[in-house]
């Protein structure tokens, strides 16, 4: 409040006036501070499951990477096409795309192989063991100069 007394007529405000408006105010600064809690709360939530998310997602590569190490191949390939999301392109997609390369090159898929290894590296062009194992199956098809050319981005991306 600015002012004691009316701008217009300079008579000062009766107190029971003035004590509305102070509770009228304390009532909003309480409603201001409850929302700003309220959105506090829920960002907390969204970074508290973002971290699960996270977890979670490392505890399923995780076990992926031991079914490719049992060579249960098929298996693997299923779980990872099942949780791939084509129309995303953030790193949790770029890891599946990585593991079904390796998958499929262990399995001696190499067709497959270059299929998901180069839409990683079309993507994000600096991961090296997608180069790696791209190389790798160019080589078995015997695609001398494209394994080269694979090879020759290891080393630009290091």
């Amino acid at each position: 409040m600015h002012s004691q007394n009316c701008p217009l007529c300079s008579d000062p405000y009766p107190q029971s006036v003035i004590d509305q408006f102070k509770d009228y105010l304390e009532k909003k600064e309480q409603e201001k501070q409850a929302a700003l809690d309220k959105e506090l709360q829920k960002e907390s939530m969204k970074k508290m499951e973002e971290v699960a998310g996270k977890a979670v997602f490392l505890k399923f590569i995780e076990y992926i990477e031991q079914i490719i190490e049992e060579e249960k191949y098929n298996e693997a390939i299923d779980k990872l096409l099942d949780s791939y999301d084509e129309s995303s392109v953030d790193d949790r997609n770029l890891n599946i795309l990585f593991l079904l390369g390796k998958a499929n090159y262990l399995k001696g898929r190499f067709d497959l192989t270059i299929s998901f290894l180069f839409k990683l590296v079309k993507i994000k062009f600096d991961y090296p063991e997608g180069f790696l194992y791209l190389g790798k199956a160019y080589e078995k098809l015997g695609l001398k100069d494209k394994a080269q050319w694979a090879y020759d981005r290891i080393k630009e991306g290091k």
